[in-house]
């Protein structure tokens, strides 16, 4: 369960962590989790990602390196030392800098074709991912291929993008090109949505967190992400 919290006058990450798990050291998984690099520079009125105390120190990562031999990175410091600090890329206007994707970011070529949610006339045939990533991914489409799921696949919302995520201020894994959105007409967020286990089952062998296992507004079962613990 992931619920949400807006900061107060007066309050700190150390109480807000010993009020919802009990124990104010969890501020420092509090603070990855939520993209703060700093805990003593919050607001009042920003918003924070409660997850459950599981979900907060990682235990939902696999207990082995995926099939691809890349292991999912555990809150902030740990996706920064794998796949780059993104922060030191964002200009003083808040846009990113065009060497990050230069320098970071890759293509996967994709088994069978995908059409755009927003453009069903269009198609894409790769994909664009950070260049660590680019292994995993594809291993992932190619188990996808060969068990016969490629058409529980519809649609495809997108991989990099530089942006927040909708439901907190922090940046987005997509920001990375370390997660990927598919089907995301019918797998709205805060809903259910119809994906297919099965393809569920492809992504987390291969080391995804998988969005719908999430609960309440933050639930986002078309989102596929390569970390945990944020």
């Amino acid at each position: 369960m992931v619920s949400r919290y807006a900061l107060r006058a007066g309050d700190t990450l150390a109480e807000i962590a010993r009020k919802f798990y009990g124990e104010s050291e969890l501020y420092v998984k509090l603070a990855e989790y939520n993209g703060i690099r700093n805990a003593d520079l919050i607001r009042v009125g920003q918003i924070l990602e409660i997850p459950s105390r599981r979900e907060l120190e990682g235990a939902t990562q696999p207990p082995v390196v995926p099939p691809a031999g890349l292991a999912p990175p555990n809150g902030l410091p740990a996706i920064l030392a794998t796949f780059g600090n993104i922060f030191e890329f964002i200009r003083e206007d808040g846009n990113l800098d065009p060497r990050w994707e230069e320098s970071q970011l890759g293509r996967v070529p994709l088994p069978f074709p995908i059409a755009l949610s927003w453009d069903l006339s269009q198609s894409v045939k790769g994909v664009q991912c950070h260049v660590k990533l680019i292994d995993t991914l594809a291993g992932v489409f190619k188990a996808i291929d060969e068990k016969g799921l490629k058409n529980s696949i519809r649609t495809y919302g997108g991989c990099f993008s530089f942006r927040s995520k909708r439901t907190s201020g922090k940046l987005s894994t997509h920001s990375w090109g370390i997660a990927i959105d598919l089907n995301p007409d019918s797998n709205p967020l805060g809903s259910s949505g119809d994906m297919d286990p099965a393809v569920v089952d492809v992504f987390q062998e291969f080391g995804f967190k998988w969005g719908g296992d999430w609960a309440g507004r933050s639930k986002d079962p078309m989102h596929f992400q390569f970390c945990t613990g944020y």
